[in-house]
């Protein structure tokens, strides 16, 4: 795994593995983007705009200048690290998937004694540098580089929950979902991201923190009162309009429509309503990526892999599927697709 010249790493959060590299692809979509055997560990071959990493609800950090190789011992990892003298740094270790036989913080003194020689000078609260190292006790892997993104830790999620909300629905999706949705549908691509059925606006505020012109339509007047009233709690600037996803007038530049429908009240009429907005989307564009979020029987989950769909979409062709964890007797898929070739 080690090659002879520094490697980028990029880390994903724990949270579901598989979804998040699908959200690394989409939004590193230039280099070569290679699965370990870590769970959590992906190899680089290539560049990209590693900022990007700061908007992501899967990825962890991108650890670039580093390396990443099986662990054996701290004497043998010292001479693998790149070290120069760099102002107002600081150098944090943590953990994957359990635990190697070695301290943190005796990697981080260690590390940071030779950085320290070199002349650097540290700053624990506030740095301009960050050096990351990983313990992945997945594959017994140890990766290594300077931090581009957020770092370990939940970083806010919690207080965006839907609950936390002025205006609160049971089925309102999570935000770390609703997060990657978006960024896996529209990617580095400019143009609006459109949710047809926007109920409370979960996935209309993450889009919107994400700074992409955001479009919400829902035909329930009172839904779209209370998005708006999210929106604002969450100081996000989006369009909502009260209207029919099946008649709706996409905007003209589009970059992705992501929607997590309703189901449960009627099932034969929200199949119909899936279709007829489907057919709507169809027939304005040619070219559209889609991120839906289905219900779907429960233990179809599978936090590492894709997993096989038995829904069709018409019009649409499905490129991946990802199965989510809702309780014993619900799950959800998450699925990709985009608007089938015409002859």
């Amino acid at each position: 795994m080690q090659s002879e010249h520094e490697s980028t790493v990029i880390a994903l959060r724990g949270w579901h593995p598989a979804i998040s590299r699908a959200e690394a692809y989409a939004m590193f979509p230039g280099p070569n983007i290679i699965q370990t055997e870590s769970r959590r560990l992906l190899l680089v071959e290539g560049e990209s705009d590693w900022s990007r990493a700061n908007i992501m609800s899967g990825c962890e950090c991108v650890l670039v200048g580093g390396g990443m190789t099986k662990w054996t011992s701290i004497e043998e990892l010292l001479p693998l690290i790149h070290c120069k003298k760099t102002a107002d740094m600081a150098i944090e270790c943590w953990r994957h998937e359990g635990k190697l036989p070695v301290a943190t913080k005796e990697i981080e003194r260690q590390v940071g004694g030779i950085f320290h020689d070199l002349g650097s000078t540290f700053n624990l609260d506030n740095p301009s540098h960050r050096f990351g190292i990983i313990l992945d006790a997945s594959a017994g892997y140890v990766a290594w580089g300077w931090m581009i993104g957020q770092g370990p830790g939940k970083h806010g999620w919690a207080a965006m929950r839907a609950n936390k909300r002025p205006f609160f629905r049971p089925v309102s999706i999570e935000p770390r979902l609703a997060r990657a949705a978006v960024n896996i549908a529209a990617g580095t691509r400019g143009g609006y991201v459109v949710d047809p059925m926007c109920g409370t606006g979960g996935i209309l505020i993450e889009s919107g923190l994400t700074n992409r012109p955001t479009l919400g339509v829902d035909f329930d007047p009172v839904m779209v009162d209370g998005a708006k009233e999210n929106l604002q709690w969450a100081g996000v600037i989006a369009e909502v309009k009260r209207g029919d996803a099946t008649r709706m007038e996409l905007p003209e530049s589009l970059a992705a429509v992501v929607v997590d429908p309703p189901y449960g009240r009627n099932s034969q009429g929200d199949v119909k309503l899936l279709e007829d907005t489907l057919s709507n989307i169809c027939n304005q564009k040619s070219e559209c990526r889609l991120v839906i979020i289905m219900p779907c029987e429960a233990g179809k989950d599978n936090l590492d892999e894709m997993v096989t769909c038995d829904v069709e979409l018409p019009g649409f062709d499905i490129e991946a599927a990802y199965g989510i964890p809702v309780h014993k007797s619900l799950g959800r898929v998450l699925i990709i697709a985009s608007i089938s070739p015409q002859d």
